[in-house]
């Protein structure tokens, strides 16, 4: 049964996060929503990785039991457009806090702009900005950087599959990035202008895609924020926007059960399997930048691997998800049990 109870929705929720709200604003109010539509108390609502506020576009929650899958969702690709301006700064990177114009900046050509990108491609080091919600000693940066404090932020490894020069008209420049999970776009486009020469800060950010979701799959919330909300609740239940959780889960290998393996691991029983390759697989690189993430044994970086039941002809091309599956010598454990339509039909 799912924690959350027996009729409660579980899979991946797109949302449109408008400018100005937070993620956590799109979580609470499609919590409240979700929860009127199956009269339930309770109801487990998280997001799959964070837009600033000032940034908007495709927002993935998790629902249910599927906040459980939430760090394998990490491991998906992000695809964003963000415009820049050369030619200022400020301590934020954006425009959060106040600009100081560069004096005497010479702004780069368009070519040389793109002769610069070819750089930031593959497995990359970058320092997160002071302004960010990641955490040093205990703390979020961005509340030290406000305090004035003096410290460090420390790098990362992220993953950057391709990076377009989309538009250039001095001093603004437009890029289209697809990248890894934990990329900071501010700091892709601040290191960009530095190695042109000039400064930039990030005026405009959109999220367009994360994995095989795009923003034209999106629930738009606005709806969520007017004052009379209520009224303009969409006809369409929110549900109808819900995609089963093993969407979420196309870029891992997957092992097709039979009924024997699935009420084993619905037991907690290790199986044996082969998986067959995943039908959306990572670059090669990714595993590199994922260390920050427990996703695979690091004992053999064998990534982990899906179980799923295609006995049922309603369970879509990929089938319905049964368990994330770890490898433990030579077989698979049951990291993550989920229910099946099958299973819950049997105890009813």
């Amino acid at each position: 049964m799912d924690p959350n109870g027996e009729h409660s929705p579980l899979g991946f929720l797109p949302c449109y996060k408008p400018p100005g709200a937070t993620s956590r604003d799109i979580v609470n109010r499609a919590q409240r929503r979700l929860r009127g539509e199956f009269g339930l108390r309770k109801l487990k609502v998280g997001h799959t990785g964070t837009l600033d506020p000032l940034a908007e576009g495709l927002v993935l929650l998790a629902i249910g039991s599927a906040t459980r899958l939430t760090p394998w969702v990490l491991q998906h690709g992000k695809r964003y457009l963000a415009d820049f301006q050369l030619g200022v700064s400020s301590e934020s990177g954006d425009l959060e806090s106040e600009l100081v114009i560069q004096k005497d900046a010479k702004l780069p050509t368009a070519a040389e702009i793109e002769q610069v990108l070819e750089d930031f491609h593959g497995v990359v080091e970058q320092t997160p900005p002071a302004h960010s919600a990641i955490k040093v000693d205990g703390q979020r940066a961005h509340i030290r950087a406000r305090r004035g404090e003096d410290f460090e932020m420390p790098k990362r490894r992220i993953l950057i599959d391709s990076v377009k020069l989309i538009s250039y008209e001095p001093p603004m420049m437009r890029l289209d990035v697809r990248c890894g999970s934990g990329t900071y776009l501010r700091t892709l486009g601040m290191d960009v202008a530095a190695a042109c020469g000039c400064a930039a800060v990030m005026t405009k950010l959109v999220r367009n895609e994360v994995g095989r979701f795009t923003l034209d799959d999106t629930l738009d919330c606005e709806f969520m924020f007017d004052d009379e909300d209520r009224e303009k609740m969409p006809a369409i239940p929110m549900t109808q926007f819900l995609r089963p959780p093993v969407e979420g889960l196309t870029h891992m290998p997957a092992i097709e059960l039979d009924q024997q393996q699935i009420g084993m691991l619905h037991a907690g029983i290790r199986i044996a399997g082969t998986p067959q390759r995943a039908a959306e697989p990572l670059p090669e690189e990714w595993i590199g930048c994922i260390d920050h993430v427990d996703t695979f044994d690091r004992n053999t970086n064998v990534l982990d691997c899906i179980g799923v039941d295609r006995s049922s002809d309603s369970s879509g091309p990929w089938g319905e998800l049964v368990a994330i599956l770890r490898p433990h010598r030579k077989l698979w454990h049951p990291l993550r049990v989920f229910p099946t339509a099958e299973s819950i039909t049997l105890r009813d």
